[in-house]
């Protein structure tokens, strides 16, 4: 969830940045104030990654000192760069939200607040080495992962203080950025760190179901519009209301279709779990009953052992 909103925030920024200089002053104005606030987010959110490396929960005392301190740097940020009376940067506009009696609160805008960010980077990356070096097995994987990818990653961005500006050389500066991703995705697919299974299958499901209704929607708008009048709303009303209720029964078709093929071990476990269902409904056999479900635990499940305890038995 980190990693996606780092990409998701970023991505935002830069479509808003894209824009900034094709639209009026004052809404110019509003749209790089919205994009300088979203930039701070991805380095706060990659402090927060290896803070909870690979868990997603503090570890420990110093992780969750960490995770605090990041929380009031990152709402001091925003609030700086909200009320900051420095013109934007960009286009060169006031900022439509400055308050120039707090200005001294902005201080975390400039280089001082980028200290402060790079601080609590090294005291989360200190703590993610200390986890590896006190962690075992799995977890130990992960984290030797995610600092191969870190250390790349510096190495990359060192040399390329380096490197003369409009190069060829710069395309390893760019590629050396997906370094840490890279890595944590190597962790997640290699060592099991999330259920990559169930994340494939939900991902290629929506975005089935997505275009199914995209299709949809947009045919019977071009169909309706064709029989009603150009101007009527009613087509766009009813193509919105045929989306609405073909989205639960669409999404479970496409979802049960794309389990079989993506996630196989979950459609077979709800299998078993719908069968074991219909075949209890009548039953009254109280060992005929723990049987049956001793047998779906352990095909499902499959655990090392089951124990059953039945209230009031000796």
């Amino acid at each position: 969830m980190l990693c996606l909103a780092i990409g998701a925030t970023q991505g935002l920024a830069f479509a808003l940045q894209s824009m900034v200089l094709d639209v009026a002053p004052p809404v110019a104005a509003w749209i790089e104030l919205a994009y300088t606030v979203l930039g701070i987010a991805p380095w706060l959110l990659i402090v927060a990654v290896l803070n909870t490396f690979p868990t997603g929960d503090y570890a420990g005392r110093a992780e969750t000192v960490l995770g605090r301190a990041l929380i009031v740097v990152g709402a001091w940020a925003l609030f700086g760069f909200l009320i900051s009376p420095e013109p934007l940067v960009d286009t060169g506009l006031d900022n439509p939200l400055a308050v120039p009696q707090l200005s001294g609160l902005a201080v975390v805008t400039d280089e001082s607040g980028f200290l402060m960010v790079v601080a609590l980077g090294l005291g989360a990356l200190g703590r993610l080495v200390a986890r590896g070096r006190h962690s075992s097995g799995i977890e130990r994987q992960q984290v030797r992962w995610l600092m191969l990818g870190g250390t790349f990653f510096v190495v990359i961005a060192g040399a390329a203080q380096f490197i003369p500006e409009n190069s060829a050389a710069e395309l390893v500066w760019f590629l050396g950025g997906f370094a840490i991703p890279i890595s944590i995705g190597v962790a997640v697919i290699r060592y099991r760190l999330y259920e990559i299974d169930r994340i494939i299958s939900r991902t290629i499901g929506y975005v089935l179901v997505a275009g199914s209704l995209a299709a949809v929607w947009g045919g019977s708008v071009t169909l309706l519009t064709s029989v009603l009048p150009a101007e009527s709303p009613l087509a766009v009303a009813g193509s919105t209301l045929a989306v609405a209720a073909l989205f639960n029964p669409l999404r479970r078709r496409v979802q049960g279709w794309v389990d079989r093929r993506f996630n196989r071990s979950r459609y077979d476990a709800q299998l078993v779990l719908d069968h074991l269902s219909a075949s209890m409904r009548d039953e009254i056999d109280p060992e005929s009953v723990r049987e049956r479900w001793l047998g779906a635990v352990v095909r499902t499940m499959q655990p090392a052992s089951v124990a059953i305890w039945v209230k009031g038995a000796k």
